[in-house]
């Protein structure tokens, strides 16, 4: 193959991916074809179409939205090598049903990155078909370790856990971004209110991982009877934090099944 990785798609998840990779050879295409040229010159890797990557890559990485994707296989269909391993992150879209659009049993990798990977601090959820040889498989981790962890898992999980990793990030900046609001209402510069909140839920995530304690059980941990974190506390719970989490993780589960459905 002429290149290792061909990524069909010069948006924020295929460039944040892209950028992952420390040494294969890369190409990119895009409708714009001038962003697949500053894609490419950042990263020091080849511009070129859609065509040409669908026929001579290894990984042929779809970077385009669920409901472009039958489109884009349209375009490329007659162009995919058989030997190539199909790359889906097409939220909702199942791998037989990329093979459906393809006409053939083909090799497929479905996964659902974050965006921190563009950081290299996300996480990458992993599902394959059973064409996908071990070696393909091991050498697709690989590649992309630096962007952070990869988690494989059986396929009729990835729906449930990318709407606590893809989506994950958005909530998370919420909460940063209100833990500031509120900071700043106590009489602190918004950036420093920024800055702790940061800082205090990166320490809080190391060392809960790091703990052999229950997440619940090192709240407790925190709260001292009659001390201060306890008043905050109460008032998450009485507002029943819990339930609102779910309310938006299933939101945004059932969104993902709409879009497999072609919703």
């Amino acid at each position: 193959m002429k290149y290792d990785y061909g990524f069909i798609g010069a948006g924020n998840m295929g460039s944040a991916l892209s950028k992952a990779l420390k040494g294969p050879t890369v190409a990119v295409s895009n409708r714009t074809p001038e962003k697949a040229e500053a894609l490419a010159s950042a990263i020091g890797a080849t511009a070129t179409t859609n065509a040409d990557i669908a026929a001579n890559s290894r990984y042929i990485v779809l970077g385009v939205k669920p409901q472009m994707l039958p489109v884009l296989i349209d375009e490329i269909r007659e162009d995919i090598s058989p030997d190539a391993v199909l790359v889906t992150m097409a939220a909702g879209i199942k791998m037989s049903t990329l093979c459906e659009m393809v006409g053939r049993e083909q090799s497929v990798i479905r996964i659902m990155p974050n965006t921190p990977v563009a950081a290299g601090a996300g996480n990458i959820l992993v599902a394959k078909n059973s064409k996908v040889r071990s070696e393909d498989l091991e050498t697709f981790i690989s590649d992309f370790a630096s962007a952070g962890e990869l988690l494989e898992m059986d396929e009729d999980m990835i729906d449930a856990a990318s709407v606590i990793s893809g989506c994950g990030p958005a909530y998370s900046f919420m909460f940063f971004d209100a833990l500031a609001k509120a900071g700043e209402s106590l009489g602190l510069s918004y950036d420093m209110a920024k800055d702790l909140a940061l800082s205090t839920v990166k320490g809080s995530a190391f060392f809960a991982r790091k703990s052999d304690l229950s997440l619940d059980q090192l709240k407790v941990n925190v709260c001292s009877p009659g001390g201060s974190t306890i008043e905050g506390v109460k008032v998450f719970e009485n507002e029943n934090l819990d339930e609102i989490v779910t309310k938006a993780l299933r939101a945004a589960y059932d969104r993902t099944l709409e879009l497999s459905k072609g919703e």
